[in-house]
């Protein structure tokens, strides 16, 4: 079976500032991967290339089987992906929005796999609200099922417990184990060190755009 991921001198830069410099790295599947380091470490470049949302400037990288320079869409159908962006539309609710995802992705039963992920996210309270209307811990909520309404097998979390207070954060733990046991593979990055170790079966700590510890 192939990995999850696998990538090979994969460098990344803004300009004249390097984000990432060649990155090795490879996750075999089912593993719970925890990216920890400072800010500008390179965590959200290295999220954001796994997402197929930037290309690599060297190196090469496939995520569940497909080179990302080539595969990007049969990649995306295939991952779950929760940035610092909610990616979703503010003036719609939790629940349209829910809905309008599952049908971009073919969802079947997309009204039953909806209603399950608002109870699972704890939103029921404020699924019918506007997006734009809801607090950053909601709006995380919300963002966090989005990212798993079409059953990914990659998940790939950029500080998923950001804003979330202790009970949101608990459902975050549940939502995480249950798709670990489901067969998914999912990459995290978070400040919280001893959360995200909690969490993980595996850490890399990242420094400089560069691994530095796995």
């Amino acid at each position: 079976m192939t990995a999850a991921v696998e990538c090979r001198k994969v460098s990344k830069a803004y300009g004249f500032a390097p984000a990432l410099r060649e990155i090795d790295l490879v996750v075999e599947r089912g593993t719970r991967l925890a990216l920890l380091g400072d800010n500008g470490a390179g965590k959200s470049t290295l999220l954001k290339v796994l997402a197929t949302l930037l290309r690599p400037d060297s190196g090469q990288c496939r995520v569940l089987g497909e080179e990302v320079a080539q595969g990007a869409q049969k990649v995306r159908g295939r991952l779950g992906y929760l940035g610092h962006d909610s990616m979703l539309d503010r003036v719609q609710t939790m629940r349209e929005n829910l809905a309008m995802f599952a049908r971009l992705y073919g969802v079947a039963d997309a009204a039953g796999v909806v209603a399950s992920l608002i109870e699972k996210t704890g939103a029921a309270a404020f699924a019918d609200n506007a997006v734009g209307e809801l607090s950053r811990g909601q709006e995380q909520a919300a963002a966090l099922a989005r990212a798993l309404v079409h059953g990914p097998d990659l998940l790939l979390l950029d500080e998923p417990a950001n804003a979330l207070d202790p009970s949101a954060r608990e459902r975050l733990e549940a939502l995480l184990q249950e798709q670990s046991r489901q067969g998914a593979s999912i990459i995290f990055s978070s400040h919280d060190h001893d959360w995200a170790k909690s969490m993980a079966t595996r850490v890399v700590v990242m420094a400089g755009g560069r691994i530095v510890e796995a």
